[in-house]
């Protein structure tokens, strides 16, 4: 009985034009039957769309590769609190949502840089400087060197971060802005660099550390008897700046580096460490 339910439900699936003949879920067939009246069935959002108050649909092309399967699903089985976007969990099944978002990952989208500048130095910047520093005294992260992936910084723009000043930007931002200045502050990051690092190390810190492997760390309870690799980033840069030998004769050099010659030297340090 149960074969034949399914057989029966796969025809009529079929026949709804929002399945193909093995009965599988029509991922574009059910996006365009549910979703394209709005979205547009290219994911940048239809004229009905953007008419749409307090909030006009979101332009899913846009972020189609930065949001993640399990937020689509949520956001398409439950809505959104305050848009138009009801729950649909009680028009579509899990495996016809699971096919909708299949359908939507499936969508691309080129950031517009230059966009991202712009829309960061009049969003963003107030907080975390015109170069992603923040040396503005507000206690903003300095993007500069800030460790979340591309997906992680569309979240954040998206949805802030709690307990800080950090925002929430979904609802002031478009979709495609949020990407760009994603990406825009992706290209403002300096990761590193271990051969630069290991120039900087050799000049400024052999005299004393043969190698890093060498280094021990002493100081307060916090950091005394633990190795680099125990240290974060911001802990490393704190002993270089500000460790005994900076008082030392003949090591002005340590505080006239920069905070990316820092980062170059941690980079090393890393690499060249257990």
């Amino acid at each position: 009985m149960f074969k034949i339910f399914t057989i029966i439900t796969a025809c009529i699936a079929v026949m709804a034009g929002t399945a193909n003949a093995s009965g599988i879920p029509d991922g574009k067939a059910l996006f365009s039957k549910n979703c394209a009246s709005c979205h547009g069935m290219d994911g940048t959002v239809s004229d009905y769309g953007k008419k749409l108050e307090p909030f006009q649909a979101r332009n899913l092309r846009a972020v189609a590769s930065y949001v993640s399967y399990d937020e689509f699903r949520r956001i398409i089985t439950h809505g959104t609190h305050d848009t138009k976007m009801k729950a649909m969990k009680y028009i579509l099944d899990p495996f016809e949502i699971e096919a909708i978002v299949d359908y939507v990952k499936t969508f691309t989208y080129k950031p517009n840089l230059a966009n991202g500048q712009k829309r960061f130095k009049q969003v963003c910047a107030s907080c975390h400087g015109f170069d992603g520093r923040a040396q503005t005294g507000v206690g903003a992260k300095n993007l500069v060197y800030s460790k979340l992936s591309l997906n992680e910084k569309v979240h954040t723009i998206r949805y802030g971060r709690s307990g800080t000043l950090m925002t929430a930007k979904r609802h002031q931002l478009s979709n495609p802005d949020i990407a760009d200045i994603a990406n825009y502050v992706d290209s403002l990051k300096h990761a590193g660099d271990a051969k630069a690092g290991a120039k900087l190390y050799a000049k400024n810190c052999k005299s004393c550390h043969a190698t890093p492997s060498s280094i021990q760390i002493i100081g307060n309870a916090a950091v005394r008897h633990k190795k680099i690799a125990d240290l974060d980033d911001h802990m490393l840069d704190l002993r270089i700046r500000h460790g005994r030998h900076v008082d030392r004769e003949g090591r002005e050099s340590i505080k006239k580096l920069s905070s990316d010659n820092i980062q170059d030297i941690v980079s090393y340090l890393r690499k060249n460490s257990k």
